[in-house]
């Protein structure tokens, strides 16, 4: 029995089917956090200072994936030319569990942890990773394959913050301050069970309204409510709800929210949540969806999942006044299972389970297998994938459809399992697991 119990205190699943062998098991240290946090500066030196009318700064990387949710950062050029041991660290801070990564505005950076039986939401500055406010509420979600905490990503709109905890809390704050504007429970007042991998899918903004997929039935799956008030404007569908989270494209000349449920993806219109089209995708052994759709064209939509899946393209075709679609390629090259792909001047970039690999848009055909990276994450700035692997490593691999090409890696985070993904903001990145945050300064001199 002794054996036993020490063994398992030694593996941990780290997103592929096997679990790994590790010195120790992932998670934050709570009570250093603690510590560290009360030496922080007074809080409120640093961050926003705008009232909440006049909060209308727009960020690189407000939400889940950046600005335009594709995880491709444009705001200015970054530093590509990487040391050995990495870019310059700004600042390091021990943070608490979960899988949220950060949303970043006016000074502030924003993400959701796990303290004990509370998620905790947290803002940091930006230039010193100090504390600058942090709310708290009793919730707290686990299970064994994926851990304890929070899954989602702050949203933040015109000086308001909306979150979503693993158990469907969703709040929204002054992001300025801190303070509690409105909150409730969609999941409760849905009548739905919260997902076995706990609430993974990050609200989304369009207008004055958010829009989140709690799941549910009588055409409660899908739900915008005012972002001033939290009540509801409308609903619609019927489903269970993933783990992926609504994006918006323009497609056909028109903007189309498109979200996963069990079984579908689907498009939406985001002012009335009138569906727009459907398309079938199934994943196997009853898996949810994870990774978000990606855009290839005005027309074109590819989806992708792991669990043996693979990747779909397919064309939305309009007649008369409905929407369909037909499906154009097929590939088992790139089975996205926690990271979406990166598309690009007409290639996808993405890992294919742990591998990074690149395809032809056109037609799924291979172009090249890379390293393997583990069950990580990708976004992509100056022509350059930034990956961070489920290790804490961090590696810069070239946007280049010829070869694979790798021009740096290093250890950048330590804690063990890392899933959350990175962020970038006026060129500052920021990594983070469930025991510590890294801010480097990619900023070209």
């Amino acid at each position: 029995m002794f054996l036993c119990v020490a063994c398992a205190n030694l593996i941990e699943w780290r997103g592929g089917g096997i679990p790994k062998l590790v010195w120790g098991k992932s998670g934050p240290n709570i009570e250093k956090l603690k510590q560290q946090r009360k030496q922080d500066p007074a809080q409120g030196n640093s961050g926003e200072s705008l009232t909440l009318e006049e909060k209308t700064t727009k960020s690189s990387w407000n939400q889940f994936r950046g600005l335009n949710g594709d995880a491709i950062y444009t705001e200015q050029p970054i530093l590509t030319d990487w040391p050995k041991k990495g870019p310059p660290v700004l600042w390091r801070k021990l943070i608490g569990g979960g899988h949220s990564s950060f949303s970043i505005a006016n000074g502030l950076a924003f993400t959701i942890e796990q303290q004990e039986n509370n998620e905790v939401i947290v803002a940091f500055s930006t230039s010193t990773g100090s504390t600058q406010w942090a709310y708290e509420y009793t919730a707290k979600f686990e299970e064994y394959f994926g851990g304890v905490g929070p899954r989602t990503t702050p949203t933040w709109d015109q000086g308001r913050l909306f979150t979503l905890g693993a158990k469907g809390h969703l709040h929204c704050l002054d992001a300025g301050s801190g303070k509690l504007l409105w909150n409730k429970n969609l999941m409760i007042e849905n009548h739905v069970e919260v997902p076995y991998w706990g609430v993974s899918a990050s609200p989304f903004i369009y207008k004055d309204t958010v829009i989140i997929t709690p799941g549910g039935k009588e055409e409660n799956a899908v739900v915008a409510l005012n972002k001033k008030t939290g009540k509801k404007v409308w609903s619609a569908l019927d489903g269970v709800q993933t783990y992926s989270t609504p994006v918006l494209f323009n497609l056909l000349g028109r903007e189309q929210l498109v979200i996963s449920l069990k079984e579908k993806v689907a498009a939406i219109n985001p002012s009335d949540g009138k569906l727009l089209w459907s398309h079938p995708w199934k994943i196997f052994m009853n898996n949810y969806n994870i990774a978000q759709p990606t855009r290839l064209a005005e027309d074109i939509v590819l989806i992708s999942a792991g669990y043996g899946k693979g990747a779909e393209a397919f064309r939305i075709i309009s007649s008369e006044n409905s929407m369909r679609t037909e499906s154009l390629w097929k590939s088992k090259s790139l089975k996205s299972k926690f990271s979406s792909p990166i598309f690009w001047k007409g290639h996808l970039y993405g890992l294919n389970e742990n591998r990074l690999v690149c395809l032809d848009a056109k037609d799924g055909s291979l172009k090249w297998r890379g390293d393997k990276y583990g069950y990580g994450q990708v976004v992509a700035a100056s022509g350059q994938l930034i990956i961070i692997g489920d290790a804490g490593d961090l590696a810069l691999v070239e946007m280049n459809p010829a070869k694979f090409v790798e021009k740096a890696n290093f250890k950048a985070l330590k804690g063990g399992r890392t899933w959350n993904y990175p962020s970038l903001d006026k060129g500052l990145l920021f990594v983070r697991n469930s025991y510590e945050v890294v801010c480097f300064d990619l900023r070209v001199k």
